[in-house]
């Protein structure tokens, strides 16, 4: 249950604490004091839209703490469990902050969470309703979404094999869709692709070689240049020429005049050592230069295939590249394209056969979601009218129209619900012939209903009332007070029979300070009741009769209470 809210700095409040009680808990006040406020305060809480306008006036952020007794739901308690966020004594509070500036922050016992994280837990502790959800009931496109909710466990399972089977239905169609392209873009397509494939697979292409065939062109572009020095360089180590000595032939000179004194000395013997290494490095260099020469031949013939190769490929990479490697993997693409567009008839024939198969699996998994839904609409039905009949609508006739459609995500129905209010009447659309307070009694029928159904420990109702006077007021707020027997409930309304039968009531107030427009809320004590329902029956709460009337009110209301719940 939601045991405190803690507003700072939101719309007209700049900072407000409420402590909230077990059974039903009723908001009242004047008309713009800001009772929805505090409504819109706790849906920030629970992961709703965090709207910058929000920020009171003035100030730069806002934000709400909202504190939980969550040691009665343990699946609430388990998943903040799997969050890794401890409970403190089965309590936690979720804050949420925002900024001017757009920052968003969620926190659970202060451990910072997403707000996909925050509605998923609050949504297992609180049900709100508003008039969003009242103008949705009177749209038949949502009603699936109500029935869908209530089935829920007898009905999730079959939906979620309705959506793996429209998926794989949609992904096949989209495949044969693109098999069917017109003949004419076909053969088109078919052309260019045969011509890329065809240049590129003829080119022979391998991922290393233009290395290769650049160091090749490299030394055929150099051929004269590189025969000259390698044969310079030869004469010079190794044949010598004229009067002058090779590099051998003067190495080999100095070592035998230092060999010829070594015996003297030993710094003679040493340095005819180092001389007879360079001598024999020399003589290799010889050798290996002779080689060199010997392999320097220029081949025109090849020369011209080298640069002829390496200009196929620069003009390739300039079509396909920018790269070798992208123009070989274009024309692996290119190959696989035009095999995929040359065997497309098969490939029709195949998909074809295919999407038939898919289509009877998603007509099979279709119809057992129907049959689920009817089962579920049935129970729904059965359960509504004995809500409605607590509510005054004894005589009303409530069913589920289905219609068929072609299937989708969600399944092969159109759901819409019908009621007959009064005997004798045709059954028709909701839409067309509830009035506004049968709206307001069906509406909190279905959340009664859903109560049970799931569980949640906390309900909020913000003006459910919206059409309801008189007799029928009394009736609601019994119901309200009923389910404030096993679960709490929250209620914001401007009607005395409900706020009578209140475990709890709380004023909402404006007010102006410092030339600023604020507003408070204040748990009413029993005298406080008493003025607040007078002011609810007659508009003003210091007249002596309007005062024993709302006395009477909430007398009746324990009598009441004690003998019925």
């Amino acid at each position: 249950m939601l045991i405190e809210l803690n507003i700072r700095n939101i719309a007209l409040i700049e900072s407000l604490r409420i402590e909230f009680t077990r059974g039903l808990n009723v908001l009242t006040g004047e008309t713009g004091a800001g009772k929805s406020i505090v409504v819109d305060c706790v849906n920030l809480a629970l992961g709703g839209r965090a709207d910058r306008d929000l920020i009171r006036t003035g100030e730069e952020r806002g934000g709400v703490r909202a504190l939980f007794d969550v040691s009665g739901n343990p699946a609430a308690e388990a998943y903040l469990a799997e969050l890794g966020v401890e409970t403190q004594d089965g309590l936690a509070e979720v804050s949420r902050e925002i900024t001017r500036s757009g920052k968003n922050v969620c926190r659970v016992n202060g451990a910072m969470l997403l707000l996909s994280q925050i509605k998923t837990f609050t949504g297992m502790l609180v049900d709100v309703h508003g008039q969003h959800e009242h103008q949705a009931l009177m749209d038949p496109a949502r009603h699936i979404e109500f029935l869908d909710s209530f089935g829920g466990e007898r009905i999730r399972p079959a939906k979620e094999r309705v959506q793996a089977a429209y998926a794989d239905y949609a992904d096949t169609k989209r495949r044969l869709d693109k098999a069917d392209i017109d003949e004419a873009e076909r053969a088109r397509r078919v052309d260019a692709l045969s011509f890329q494939y065809k240049e590129i697979s003829s080119a022979k292409l391998k991922p290393d070689e233009e290395e290769a065939l650049e160091q090749k062109n490299r030394i055929y572009e150099n051929a004269e240049r590189i025969s000259s020095h390698v044969r310079t360089a030869y004469e010079r180590v190794y044949l010598g020429g004229g009067k002058s000595v090779s590099a051998m032939e003067g190495i080999k000179r100095a070592l035998d005049a230092m060999k010829a004194i070594s015996g003297i000395d030993e710094k003679y013997q040493t340095l005819a050592g180092r001389l007879e290494e360079i001598y024999y490095s020399v003589s290799d260099v010889g050798y290996e230069l002779q080689d060199a020469m010997e392999e320097t031949t220029f081949d025109p013939e090849d020369a011209e295939r080298v640069a002829d190769r390496l200009d196929q490929i620069k003009k390739l990479k300039r079509k396909y590249g920018p790269e070798l490697k992208d123009v070989i993997e274009f024309g692996r693409r290119a190959g696989e394209e035009l095999k995929q567009l040359e065997a497309s008839d098969e490939l029709r024939e195949e998909l074809k056969a295919a999407l038939k198969e898919r289509k009877r699996a998603l007509d099979e998994v279709c119809a057992a979601l129907t049959d689920a839904r009817r089962e579920a609409a049935a129970e729904l039905c059965r359960r509504l009218v004995e809500q409605l009949a607590d509510l005054g609508m004894g005589r009303t006739r409530f069913d589920v129209r289905f219609t068929p459609r072609a299937p989708q995500a969600d399944g092969a129905d159109e759901v819409e619900f019908i009621l007959s209010p009064n005997p004798g009447e045709p059954m028709k659309p909701l839409s067309a012939i509830a009035s506004g307070g049968e709206i307001s009694r069906i509406m909190l029928a279905m959340k009664a209903i859903s109560a049970e159904n799931e569980g949640v420990d906390t309900m909020i109702f913000d003006e459910i009332d919206t059409g309801v006077s008189g007799r029928m007021a009394q009736t609601v707020g019994e119901k309200m007070c009923a389910l404030g027997r096993s679960r709490q409930v929250i209620c914001v309304t401007h009607l005395a029979q409900i706020a009578a039968l209140g475990d709890s009531q709380f004023l909402v107030e404006k007010t102006v300070k410092d030339g600023h427009t604020g507003s408070s809320v204040r748990r009413l004590d029993e005298e406080g009741r008493v003025g607040e329902l007078a002011r609810l029956v007659g508009g003003a709460d210091d007249s002596a009769s309007g005062r024993e009337h709302a006395r009477n009110m909430l007398a009746a209301a324990e009598t009441l209470k004690k003998k019925r719940f």
